[in-house]
């Protein structure tokens, strides 16, 4: 696998898990069994993509950026539809949080 597809698996990945976790809150606790089975499924593809980019991309930046992405795109898109406003301390962590993820992806090399 070239690392440009592994990065894009892992895009995915990320992608997949920030609508699983909007699918989620969706059901509402899984009171509305469709949505939750749905975040269910996209949690699988997501896991399944996160693995084939493992073949390119070392575990521990590829976990660090699909977790990352997925903290800071779901907090994004929840301040987008539930109107959420961010304080200047949650814009720090988030800054941080990629920040992190960077720093990690270039302590490794900056390799896929």
């Amino acid at each position: 696998m070239t690392p440009a597809l592994a990065l894009l698996c892992l895009a995915g990945a990320a992608l997949l898990d920030i609508l699983a976790n909007l699918l989620l809150k969706a059901s509402d606790g899984f009171r509305r069994p469709l949505p939750g089975l749905a975040a269910l499924a996209l949690v699988l593809c997501a896991f399944g993509l996160l693995g084939l980019s493992l073949r390119a991309v070392p575990l521990s930046v590829a976990y660090a950026v699909w977790g990352g992405l997925g903290i800071v795109g779901a907090a994004l898109l929840s301040r987008n539809l539930e109107g959420l406003r961010f304080t200047p301390r949650a814009w720090a962590g988030l800054a941080l949080i990629l920040g992190s993820v960077a720093v990690l992806h270039l302590a490794e090399g900056g390799q896929p």
